[in-house]
């Protein structure tokens, strides 16, 4: 037994999540009925994440702020305003190359005249918003209310910052103890991975697929503007704002885009970003701030779905519109503060929804043809933009690390460069003053003679 376990922890962690796949998949298509119970395990790894990550994000995030020196006289963020930046302009550009493709390319598809009726009436985000920030501290670990946390965990490490030694030594104990027991739950991520893909296998089987051919268009136009955004968008930000070449950092999402695309929750993948980020040797200052926070308010694939099915709705209900810029503008502008102000909230789509349909004078009964859409296309949808979501996370706090650390490199290398030139200058001038006083003293003994 000692023996399989060593073997298990030997092997490459991408061996083992192929492996998983791989096996998953066959046992959905050959023996759906037999190995029904292999879809609890991807239930129960997903479930594990999505509890574990609140403790670890609260009590990683008290961490960083009890031992950073921020507030402090000449104290340092570590970047964290680089990467919130960052975080915007991602989140601005997802809303502009969404509208713009989706103008350019106006997709259509068959709205139903009589739709299930759904509750689309208006709902405040300012309000939604208010009320995911004023959270019972225990009531937002036990549901995962991102922001909550954020704003408890905040206030908590500034204060633990002023207690004695013991206190964070505490604190600084409970994070290694939440990072380990994450550490073993995504060991046995291959057999998450596996049930995750058996479900995916048998749910595919047992639905019909003509429900998805009528939308494929749709799922194209949605799958290109994402990778887009990954593939040039991301890169862009990422040259322009930390001088570091995107390509060479993505072979460290690799094990971030798979978590992400088979748990469909940024949250549940916190853990995993989180650990790459350590074995990246990422500033932990950085790395336990960023990654929450760009999981809580970074969306930038709910923007493109926002911004898609309001279009979409429009150009099947009046092919013949006469979008204003102010319209545009408008929906852009709702997009990209709804998706934050939302963020956590479940099914938050489907009130954001109807009211990016609005700004066009969209009809109800469309509206909740578009909803229904939405609903059949959830798992594709939710599997690509969570990818977008949590990849560009990382890829973001990779980058300004590396950027900060570089600097700080050069910093102490110009530092060291200085002295040593310094000191060459020092000694080069004492030669001189030595061979000039020798010479002196050769002249004046030759004078007296």
């Amino acid at each position: 037994m000692g023996s399989i376990i060593a073997l298990y922890r030997k092997t490459p962690l991408i061996i083992k999540l192929v492996l998983g796949l791989g096996i998953g998949g066959m046992l959905g298509l050959l023996a759906p009925e037999r190995f029904m119970w292999v879809k609890n395990l991807g239930y129960i790894f997903i479930k594990a994440l999505e509890y574990t990550a609140p403790i670890l994000v609260f009590i990683l995030l008290i961490n960083a702020i009890t031992n950073s020196h921020i507030g402090e006289k000449n104290g340092s963020t570590y970047g964290l305003k680089r990467v919130i930046l960052m975080f915007v302009v991602s989140a601005v550009a997802a809303s502009v190359l969404s509208i713009l493709v989706c103008s350019l390319y106006k997709v259509s598809v068959p709205l139903h005249d009589n739709p299930v009726v759904r509750d689309i009436t208006d709902k405040s985000l300012f309000t939604t918003f208010i009320k995911e920030i004023v959270y019972n501290p225990i009531e937002a670990l036990i549901h995962g209310k991102y922001l909550a946390i954020l704003l408890w965990a905040a206030f908590i490490g500034i204060f633990v910052r002023q207690t004695e030694a013991t206190t964070k030594q505490v604190v600084n104990d409970l994070a290694a103890i939440a990072t380990k027991i994450t550490r073993v739950i995504l060991e046995l991520a291959p057999f998450g991975v596996m049930g995750l893909m058996f479900h995916d296998m048998t749910s595919a089987t047992s639905s019909s697929g003509t429900s998805l051919l009528m939308y494929k268009d749709l799922i194209i136009l949605f799958l290109v503007i994402s990778a887009i955004m990954f593939f040039i968008v991301n890169p862009l930000i990422v040259m322009v704002l930390t001088r570091r070449n995107a390509f060479r950092l993505m072979p460290a999402l690799e094990k971030s885009i798979i978590y992400s695309f088979f748990t469909c929750s940024s949250a549940a993948n916190i853990p995993v970003n989180q650990q790459i980020a350590e074995e990246k040797n990422v500033t932990r200052q950085l790395s336990t701030v960023a990654i929450p926070l760009g999981a809580t308010i970074h969306k930038p694939g709910s923007i493109i779905t926002i911004n898609m099915l309001a279009l979409v709705a429009l150009f099947s209900y009046n092919p013949a519109a006469d979008i204003t810029v102010m319209q545009y503008i408008e929906l852009g502008i709702v997009s990209v503060i709804s998706s934050a102000c939302i963020a956590g909230v479940a099914n938050g789509s489907l009130m954001l929804i109807p009211i990016a349909c609005r700004i066009f004078d969209i009809p109800d009964h469309m509206i909740l043809s578009i909803i229904e859409i939405n609903v059949l296309l959830t798992f594709i949808r939710d599997s690509f933009a969570t990818t977008l979501n949590s990849s560009s996370d990382l890829l973001f706090t990779l980058a300004v690390d590396e950027r900060h650390k570089t600097n700080t490199d050069a910093l102490v290398d110009n530092i060291i460069n200085a002295k040593h030139i310094k000191r060459r200058e020092e000694n080069e001038n004492a030669i001189k003053k030595a061979l000039n006083a020798s010479q002196n003293t050769a002249a004046e003994e030759e004078s007296d003679k």
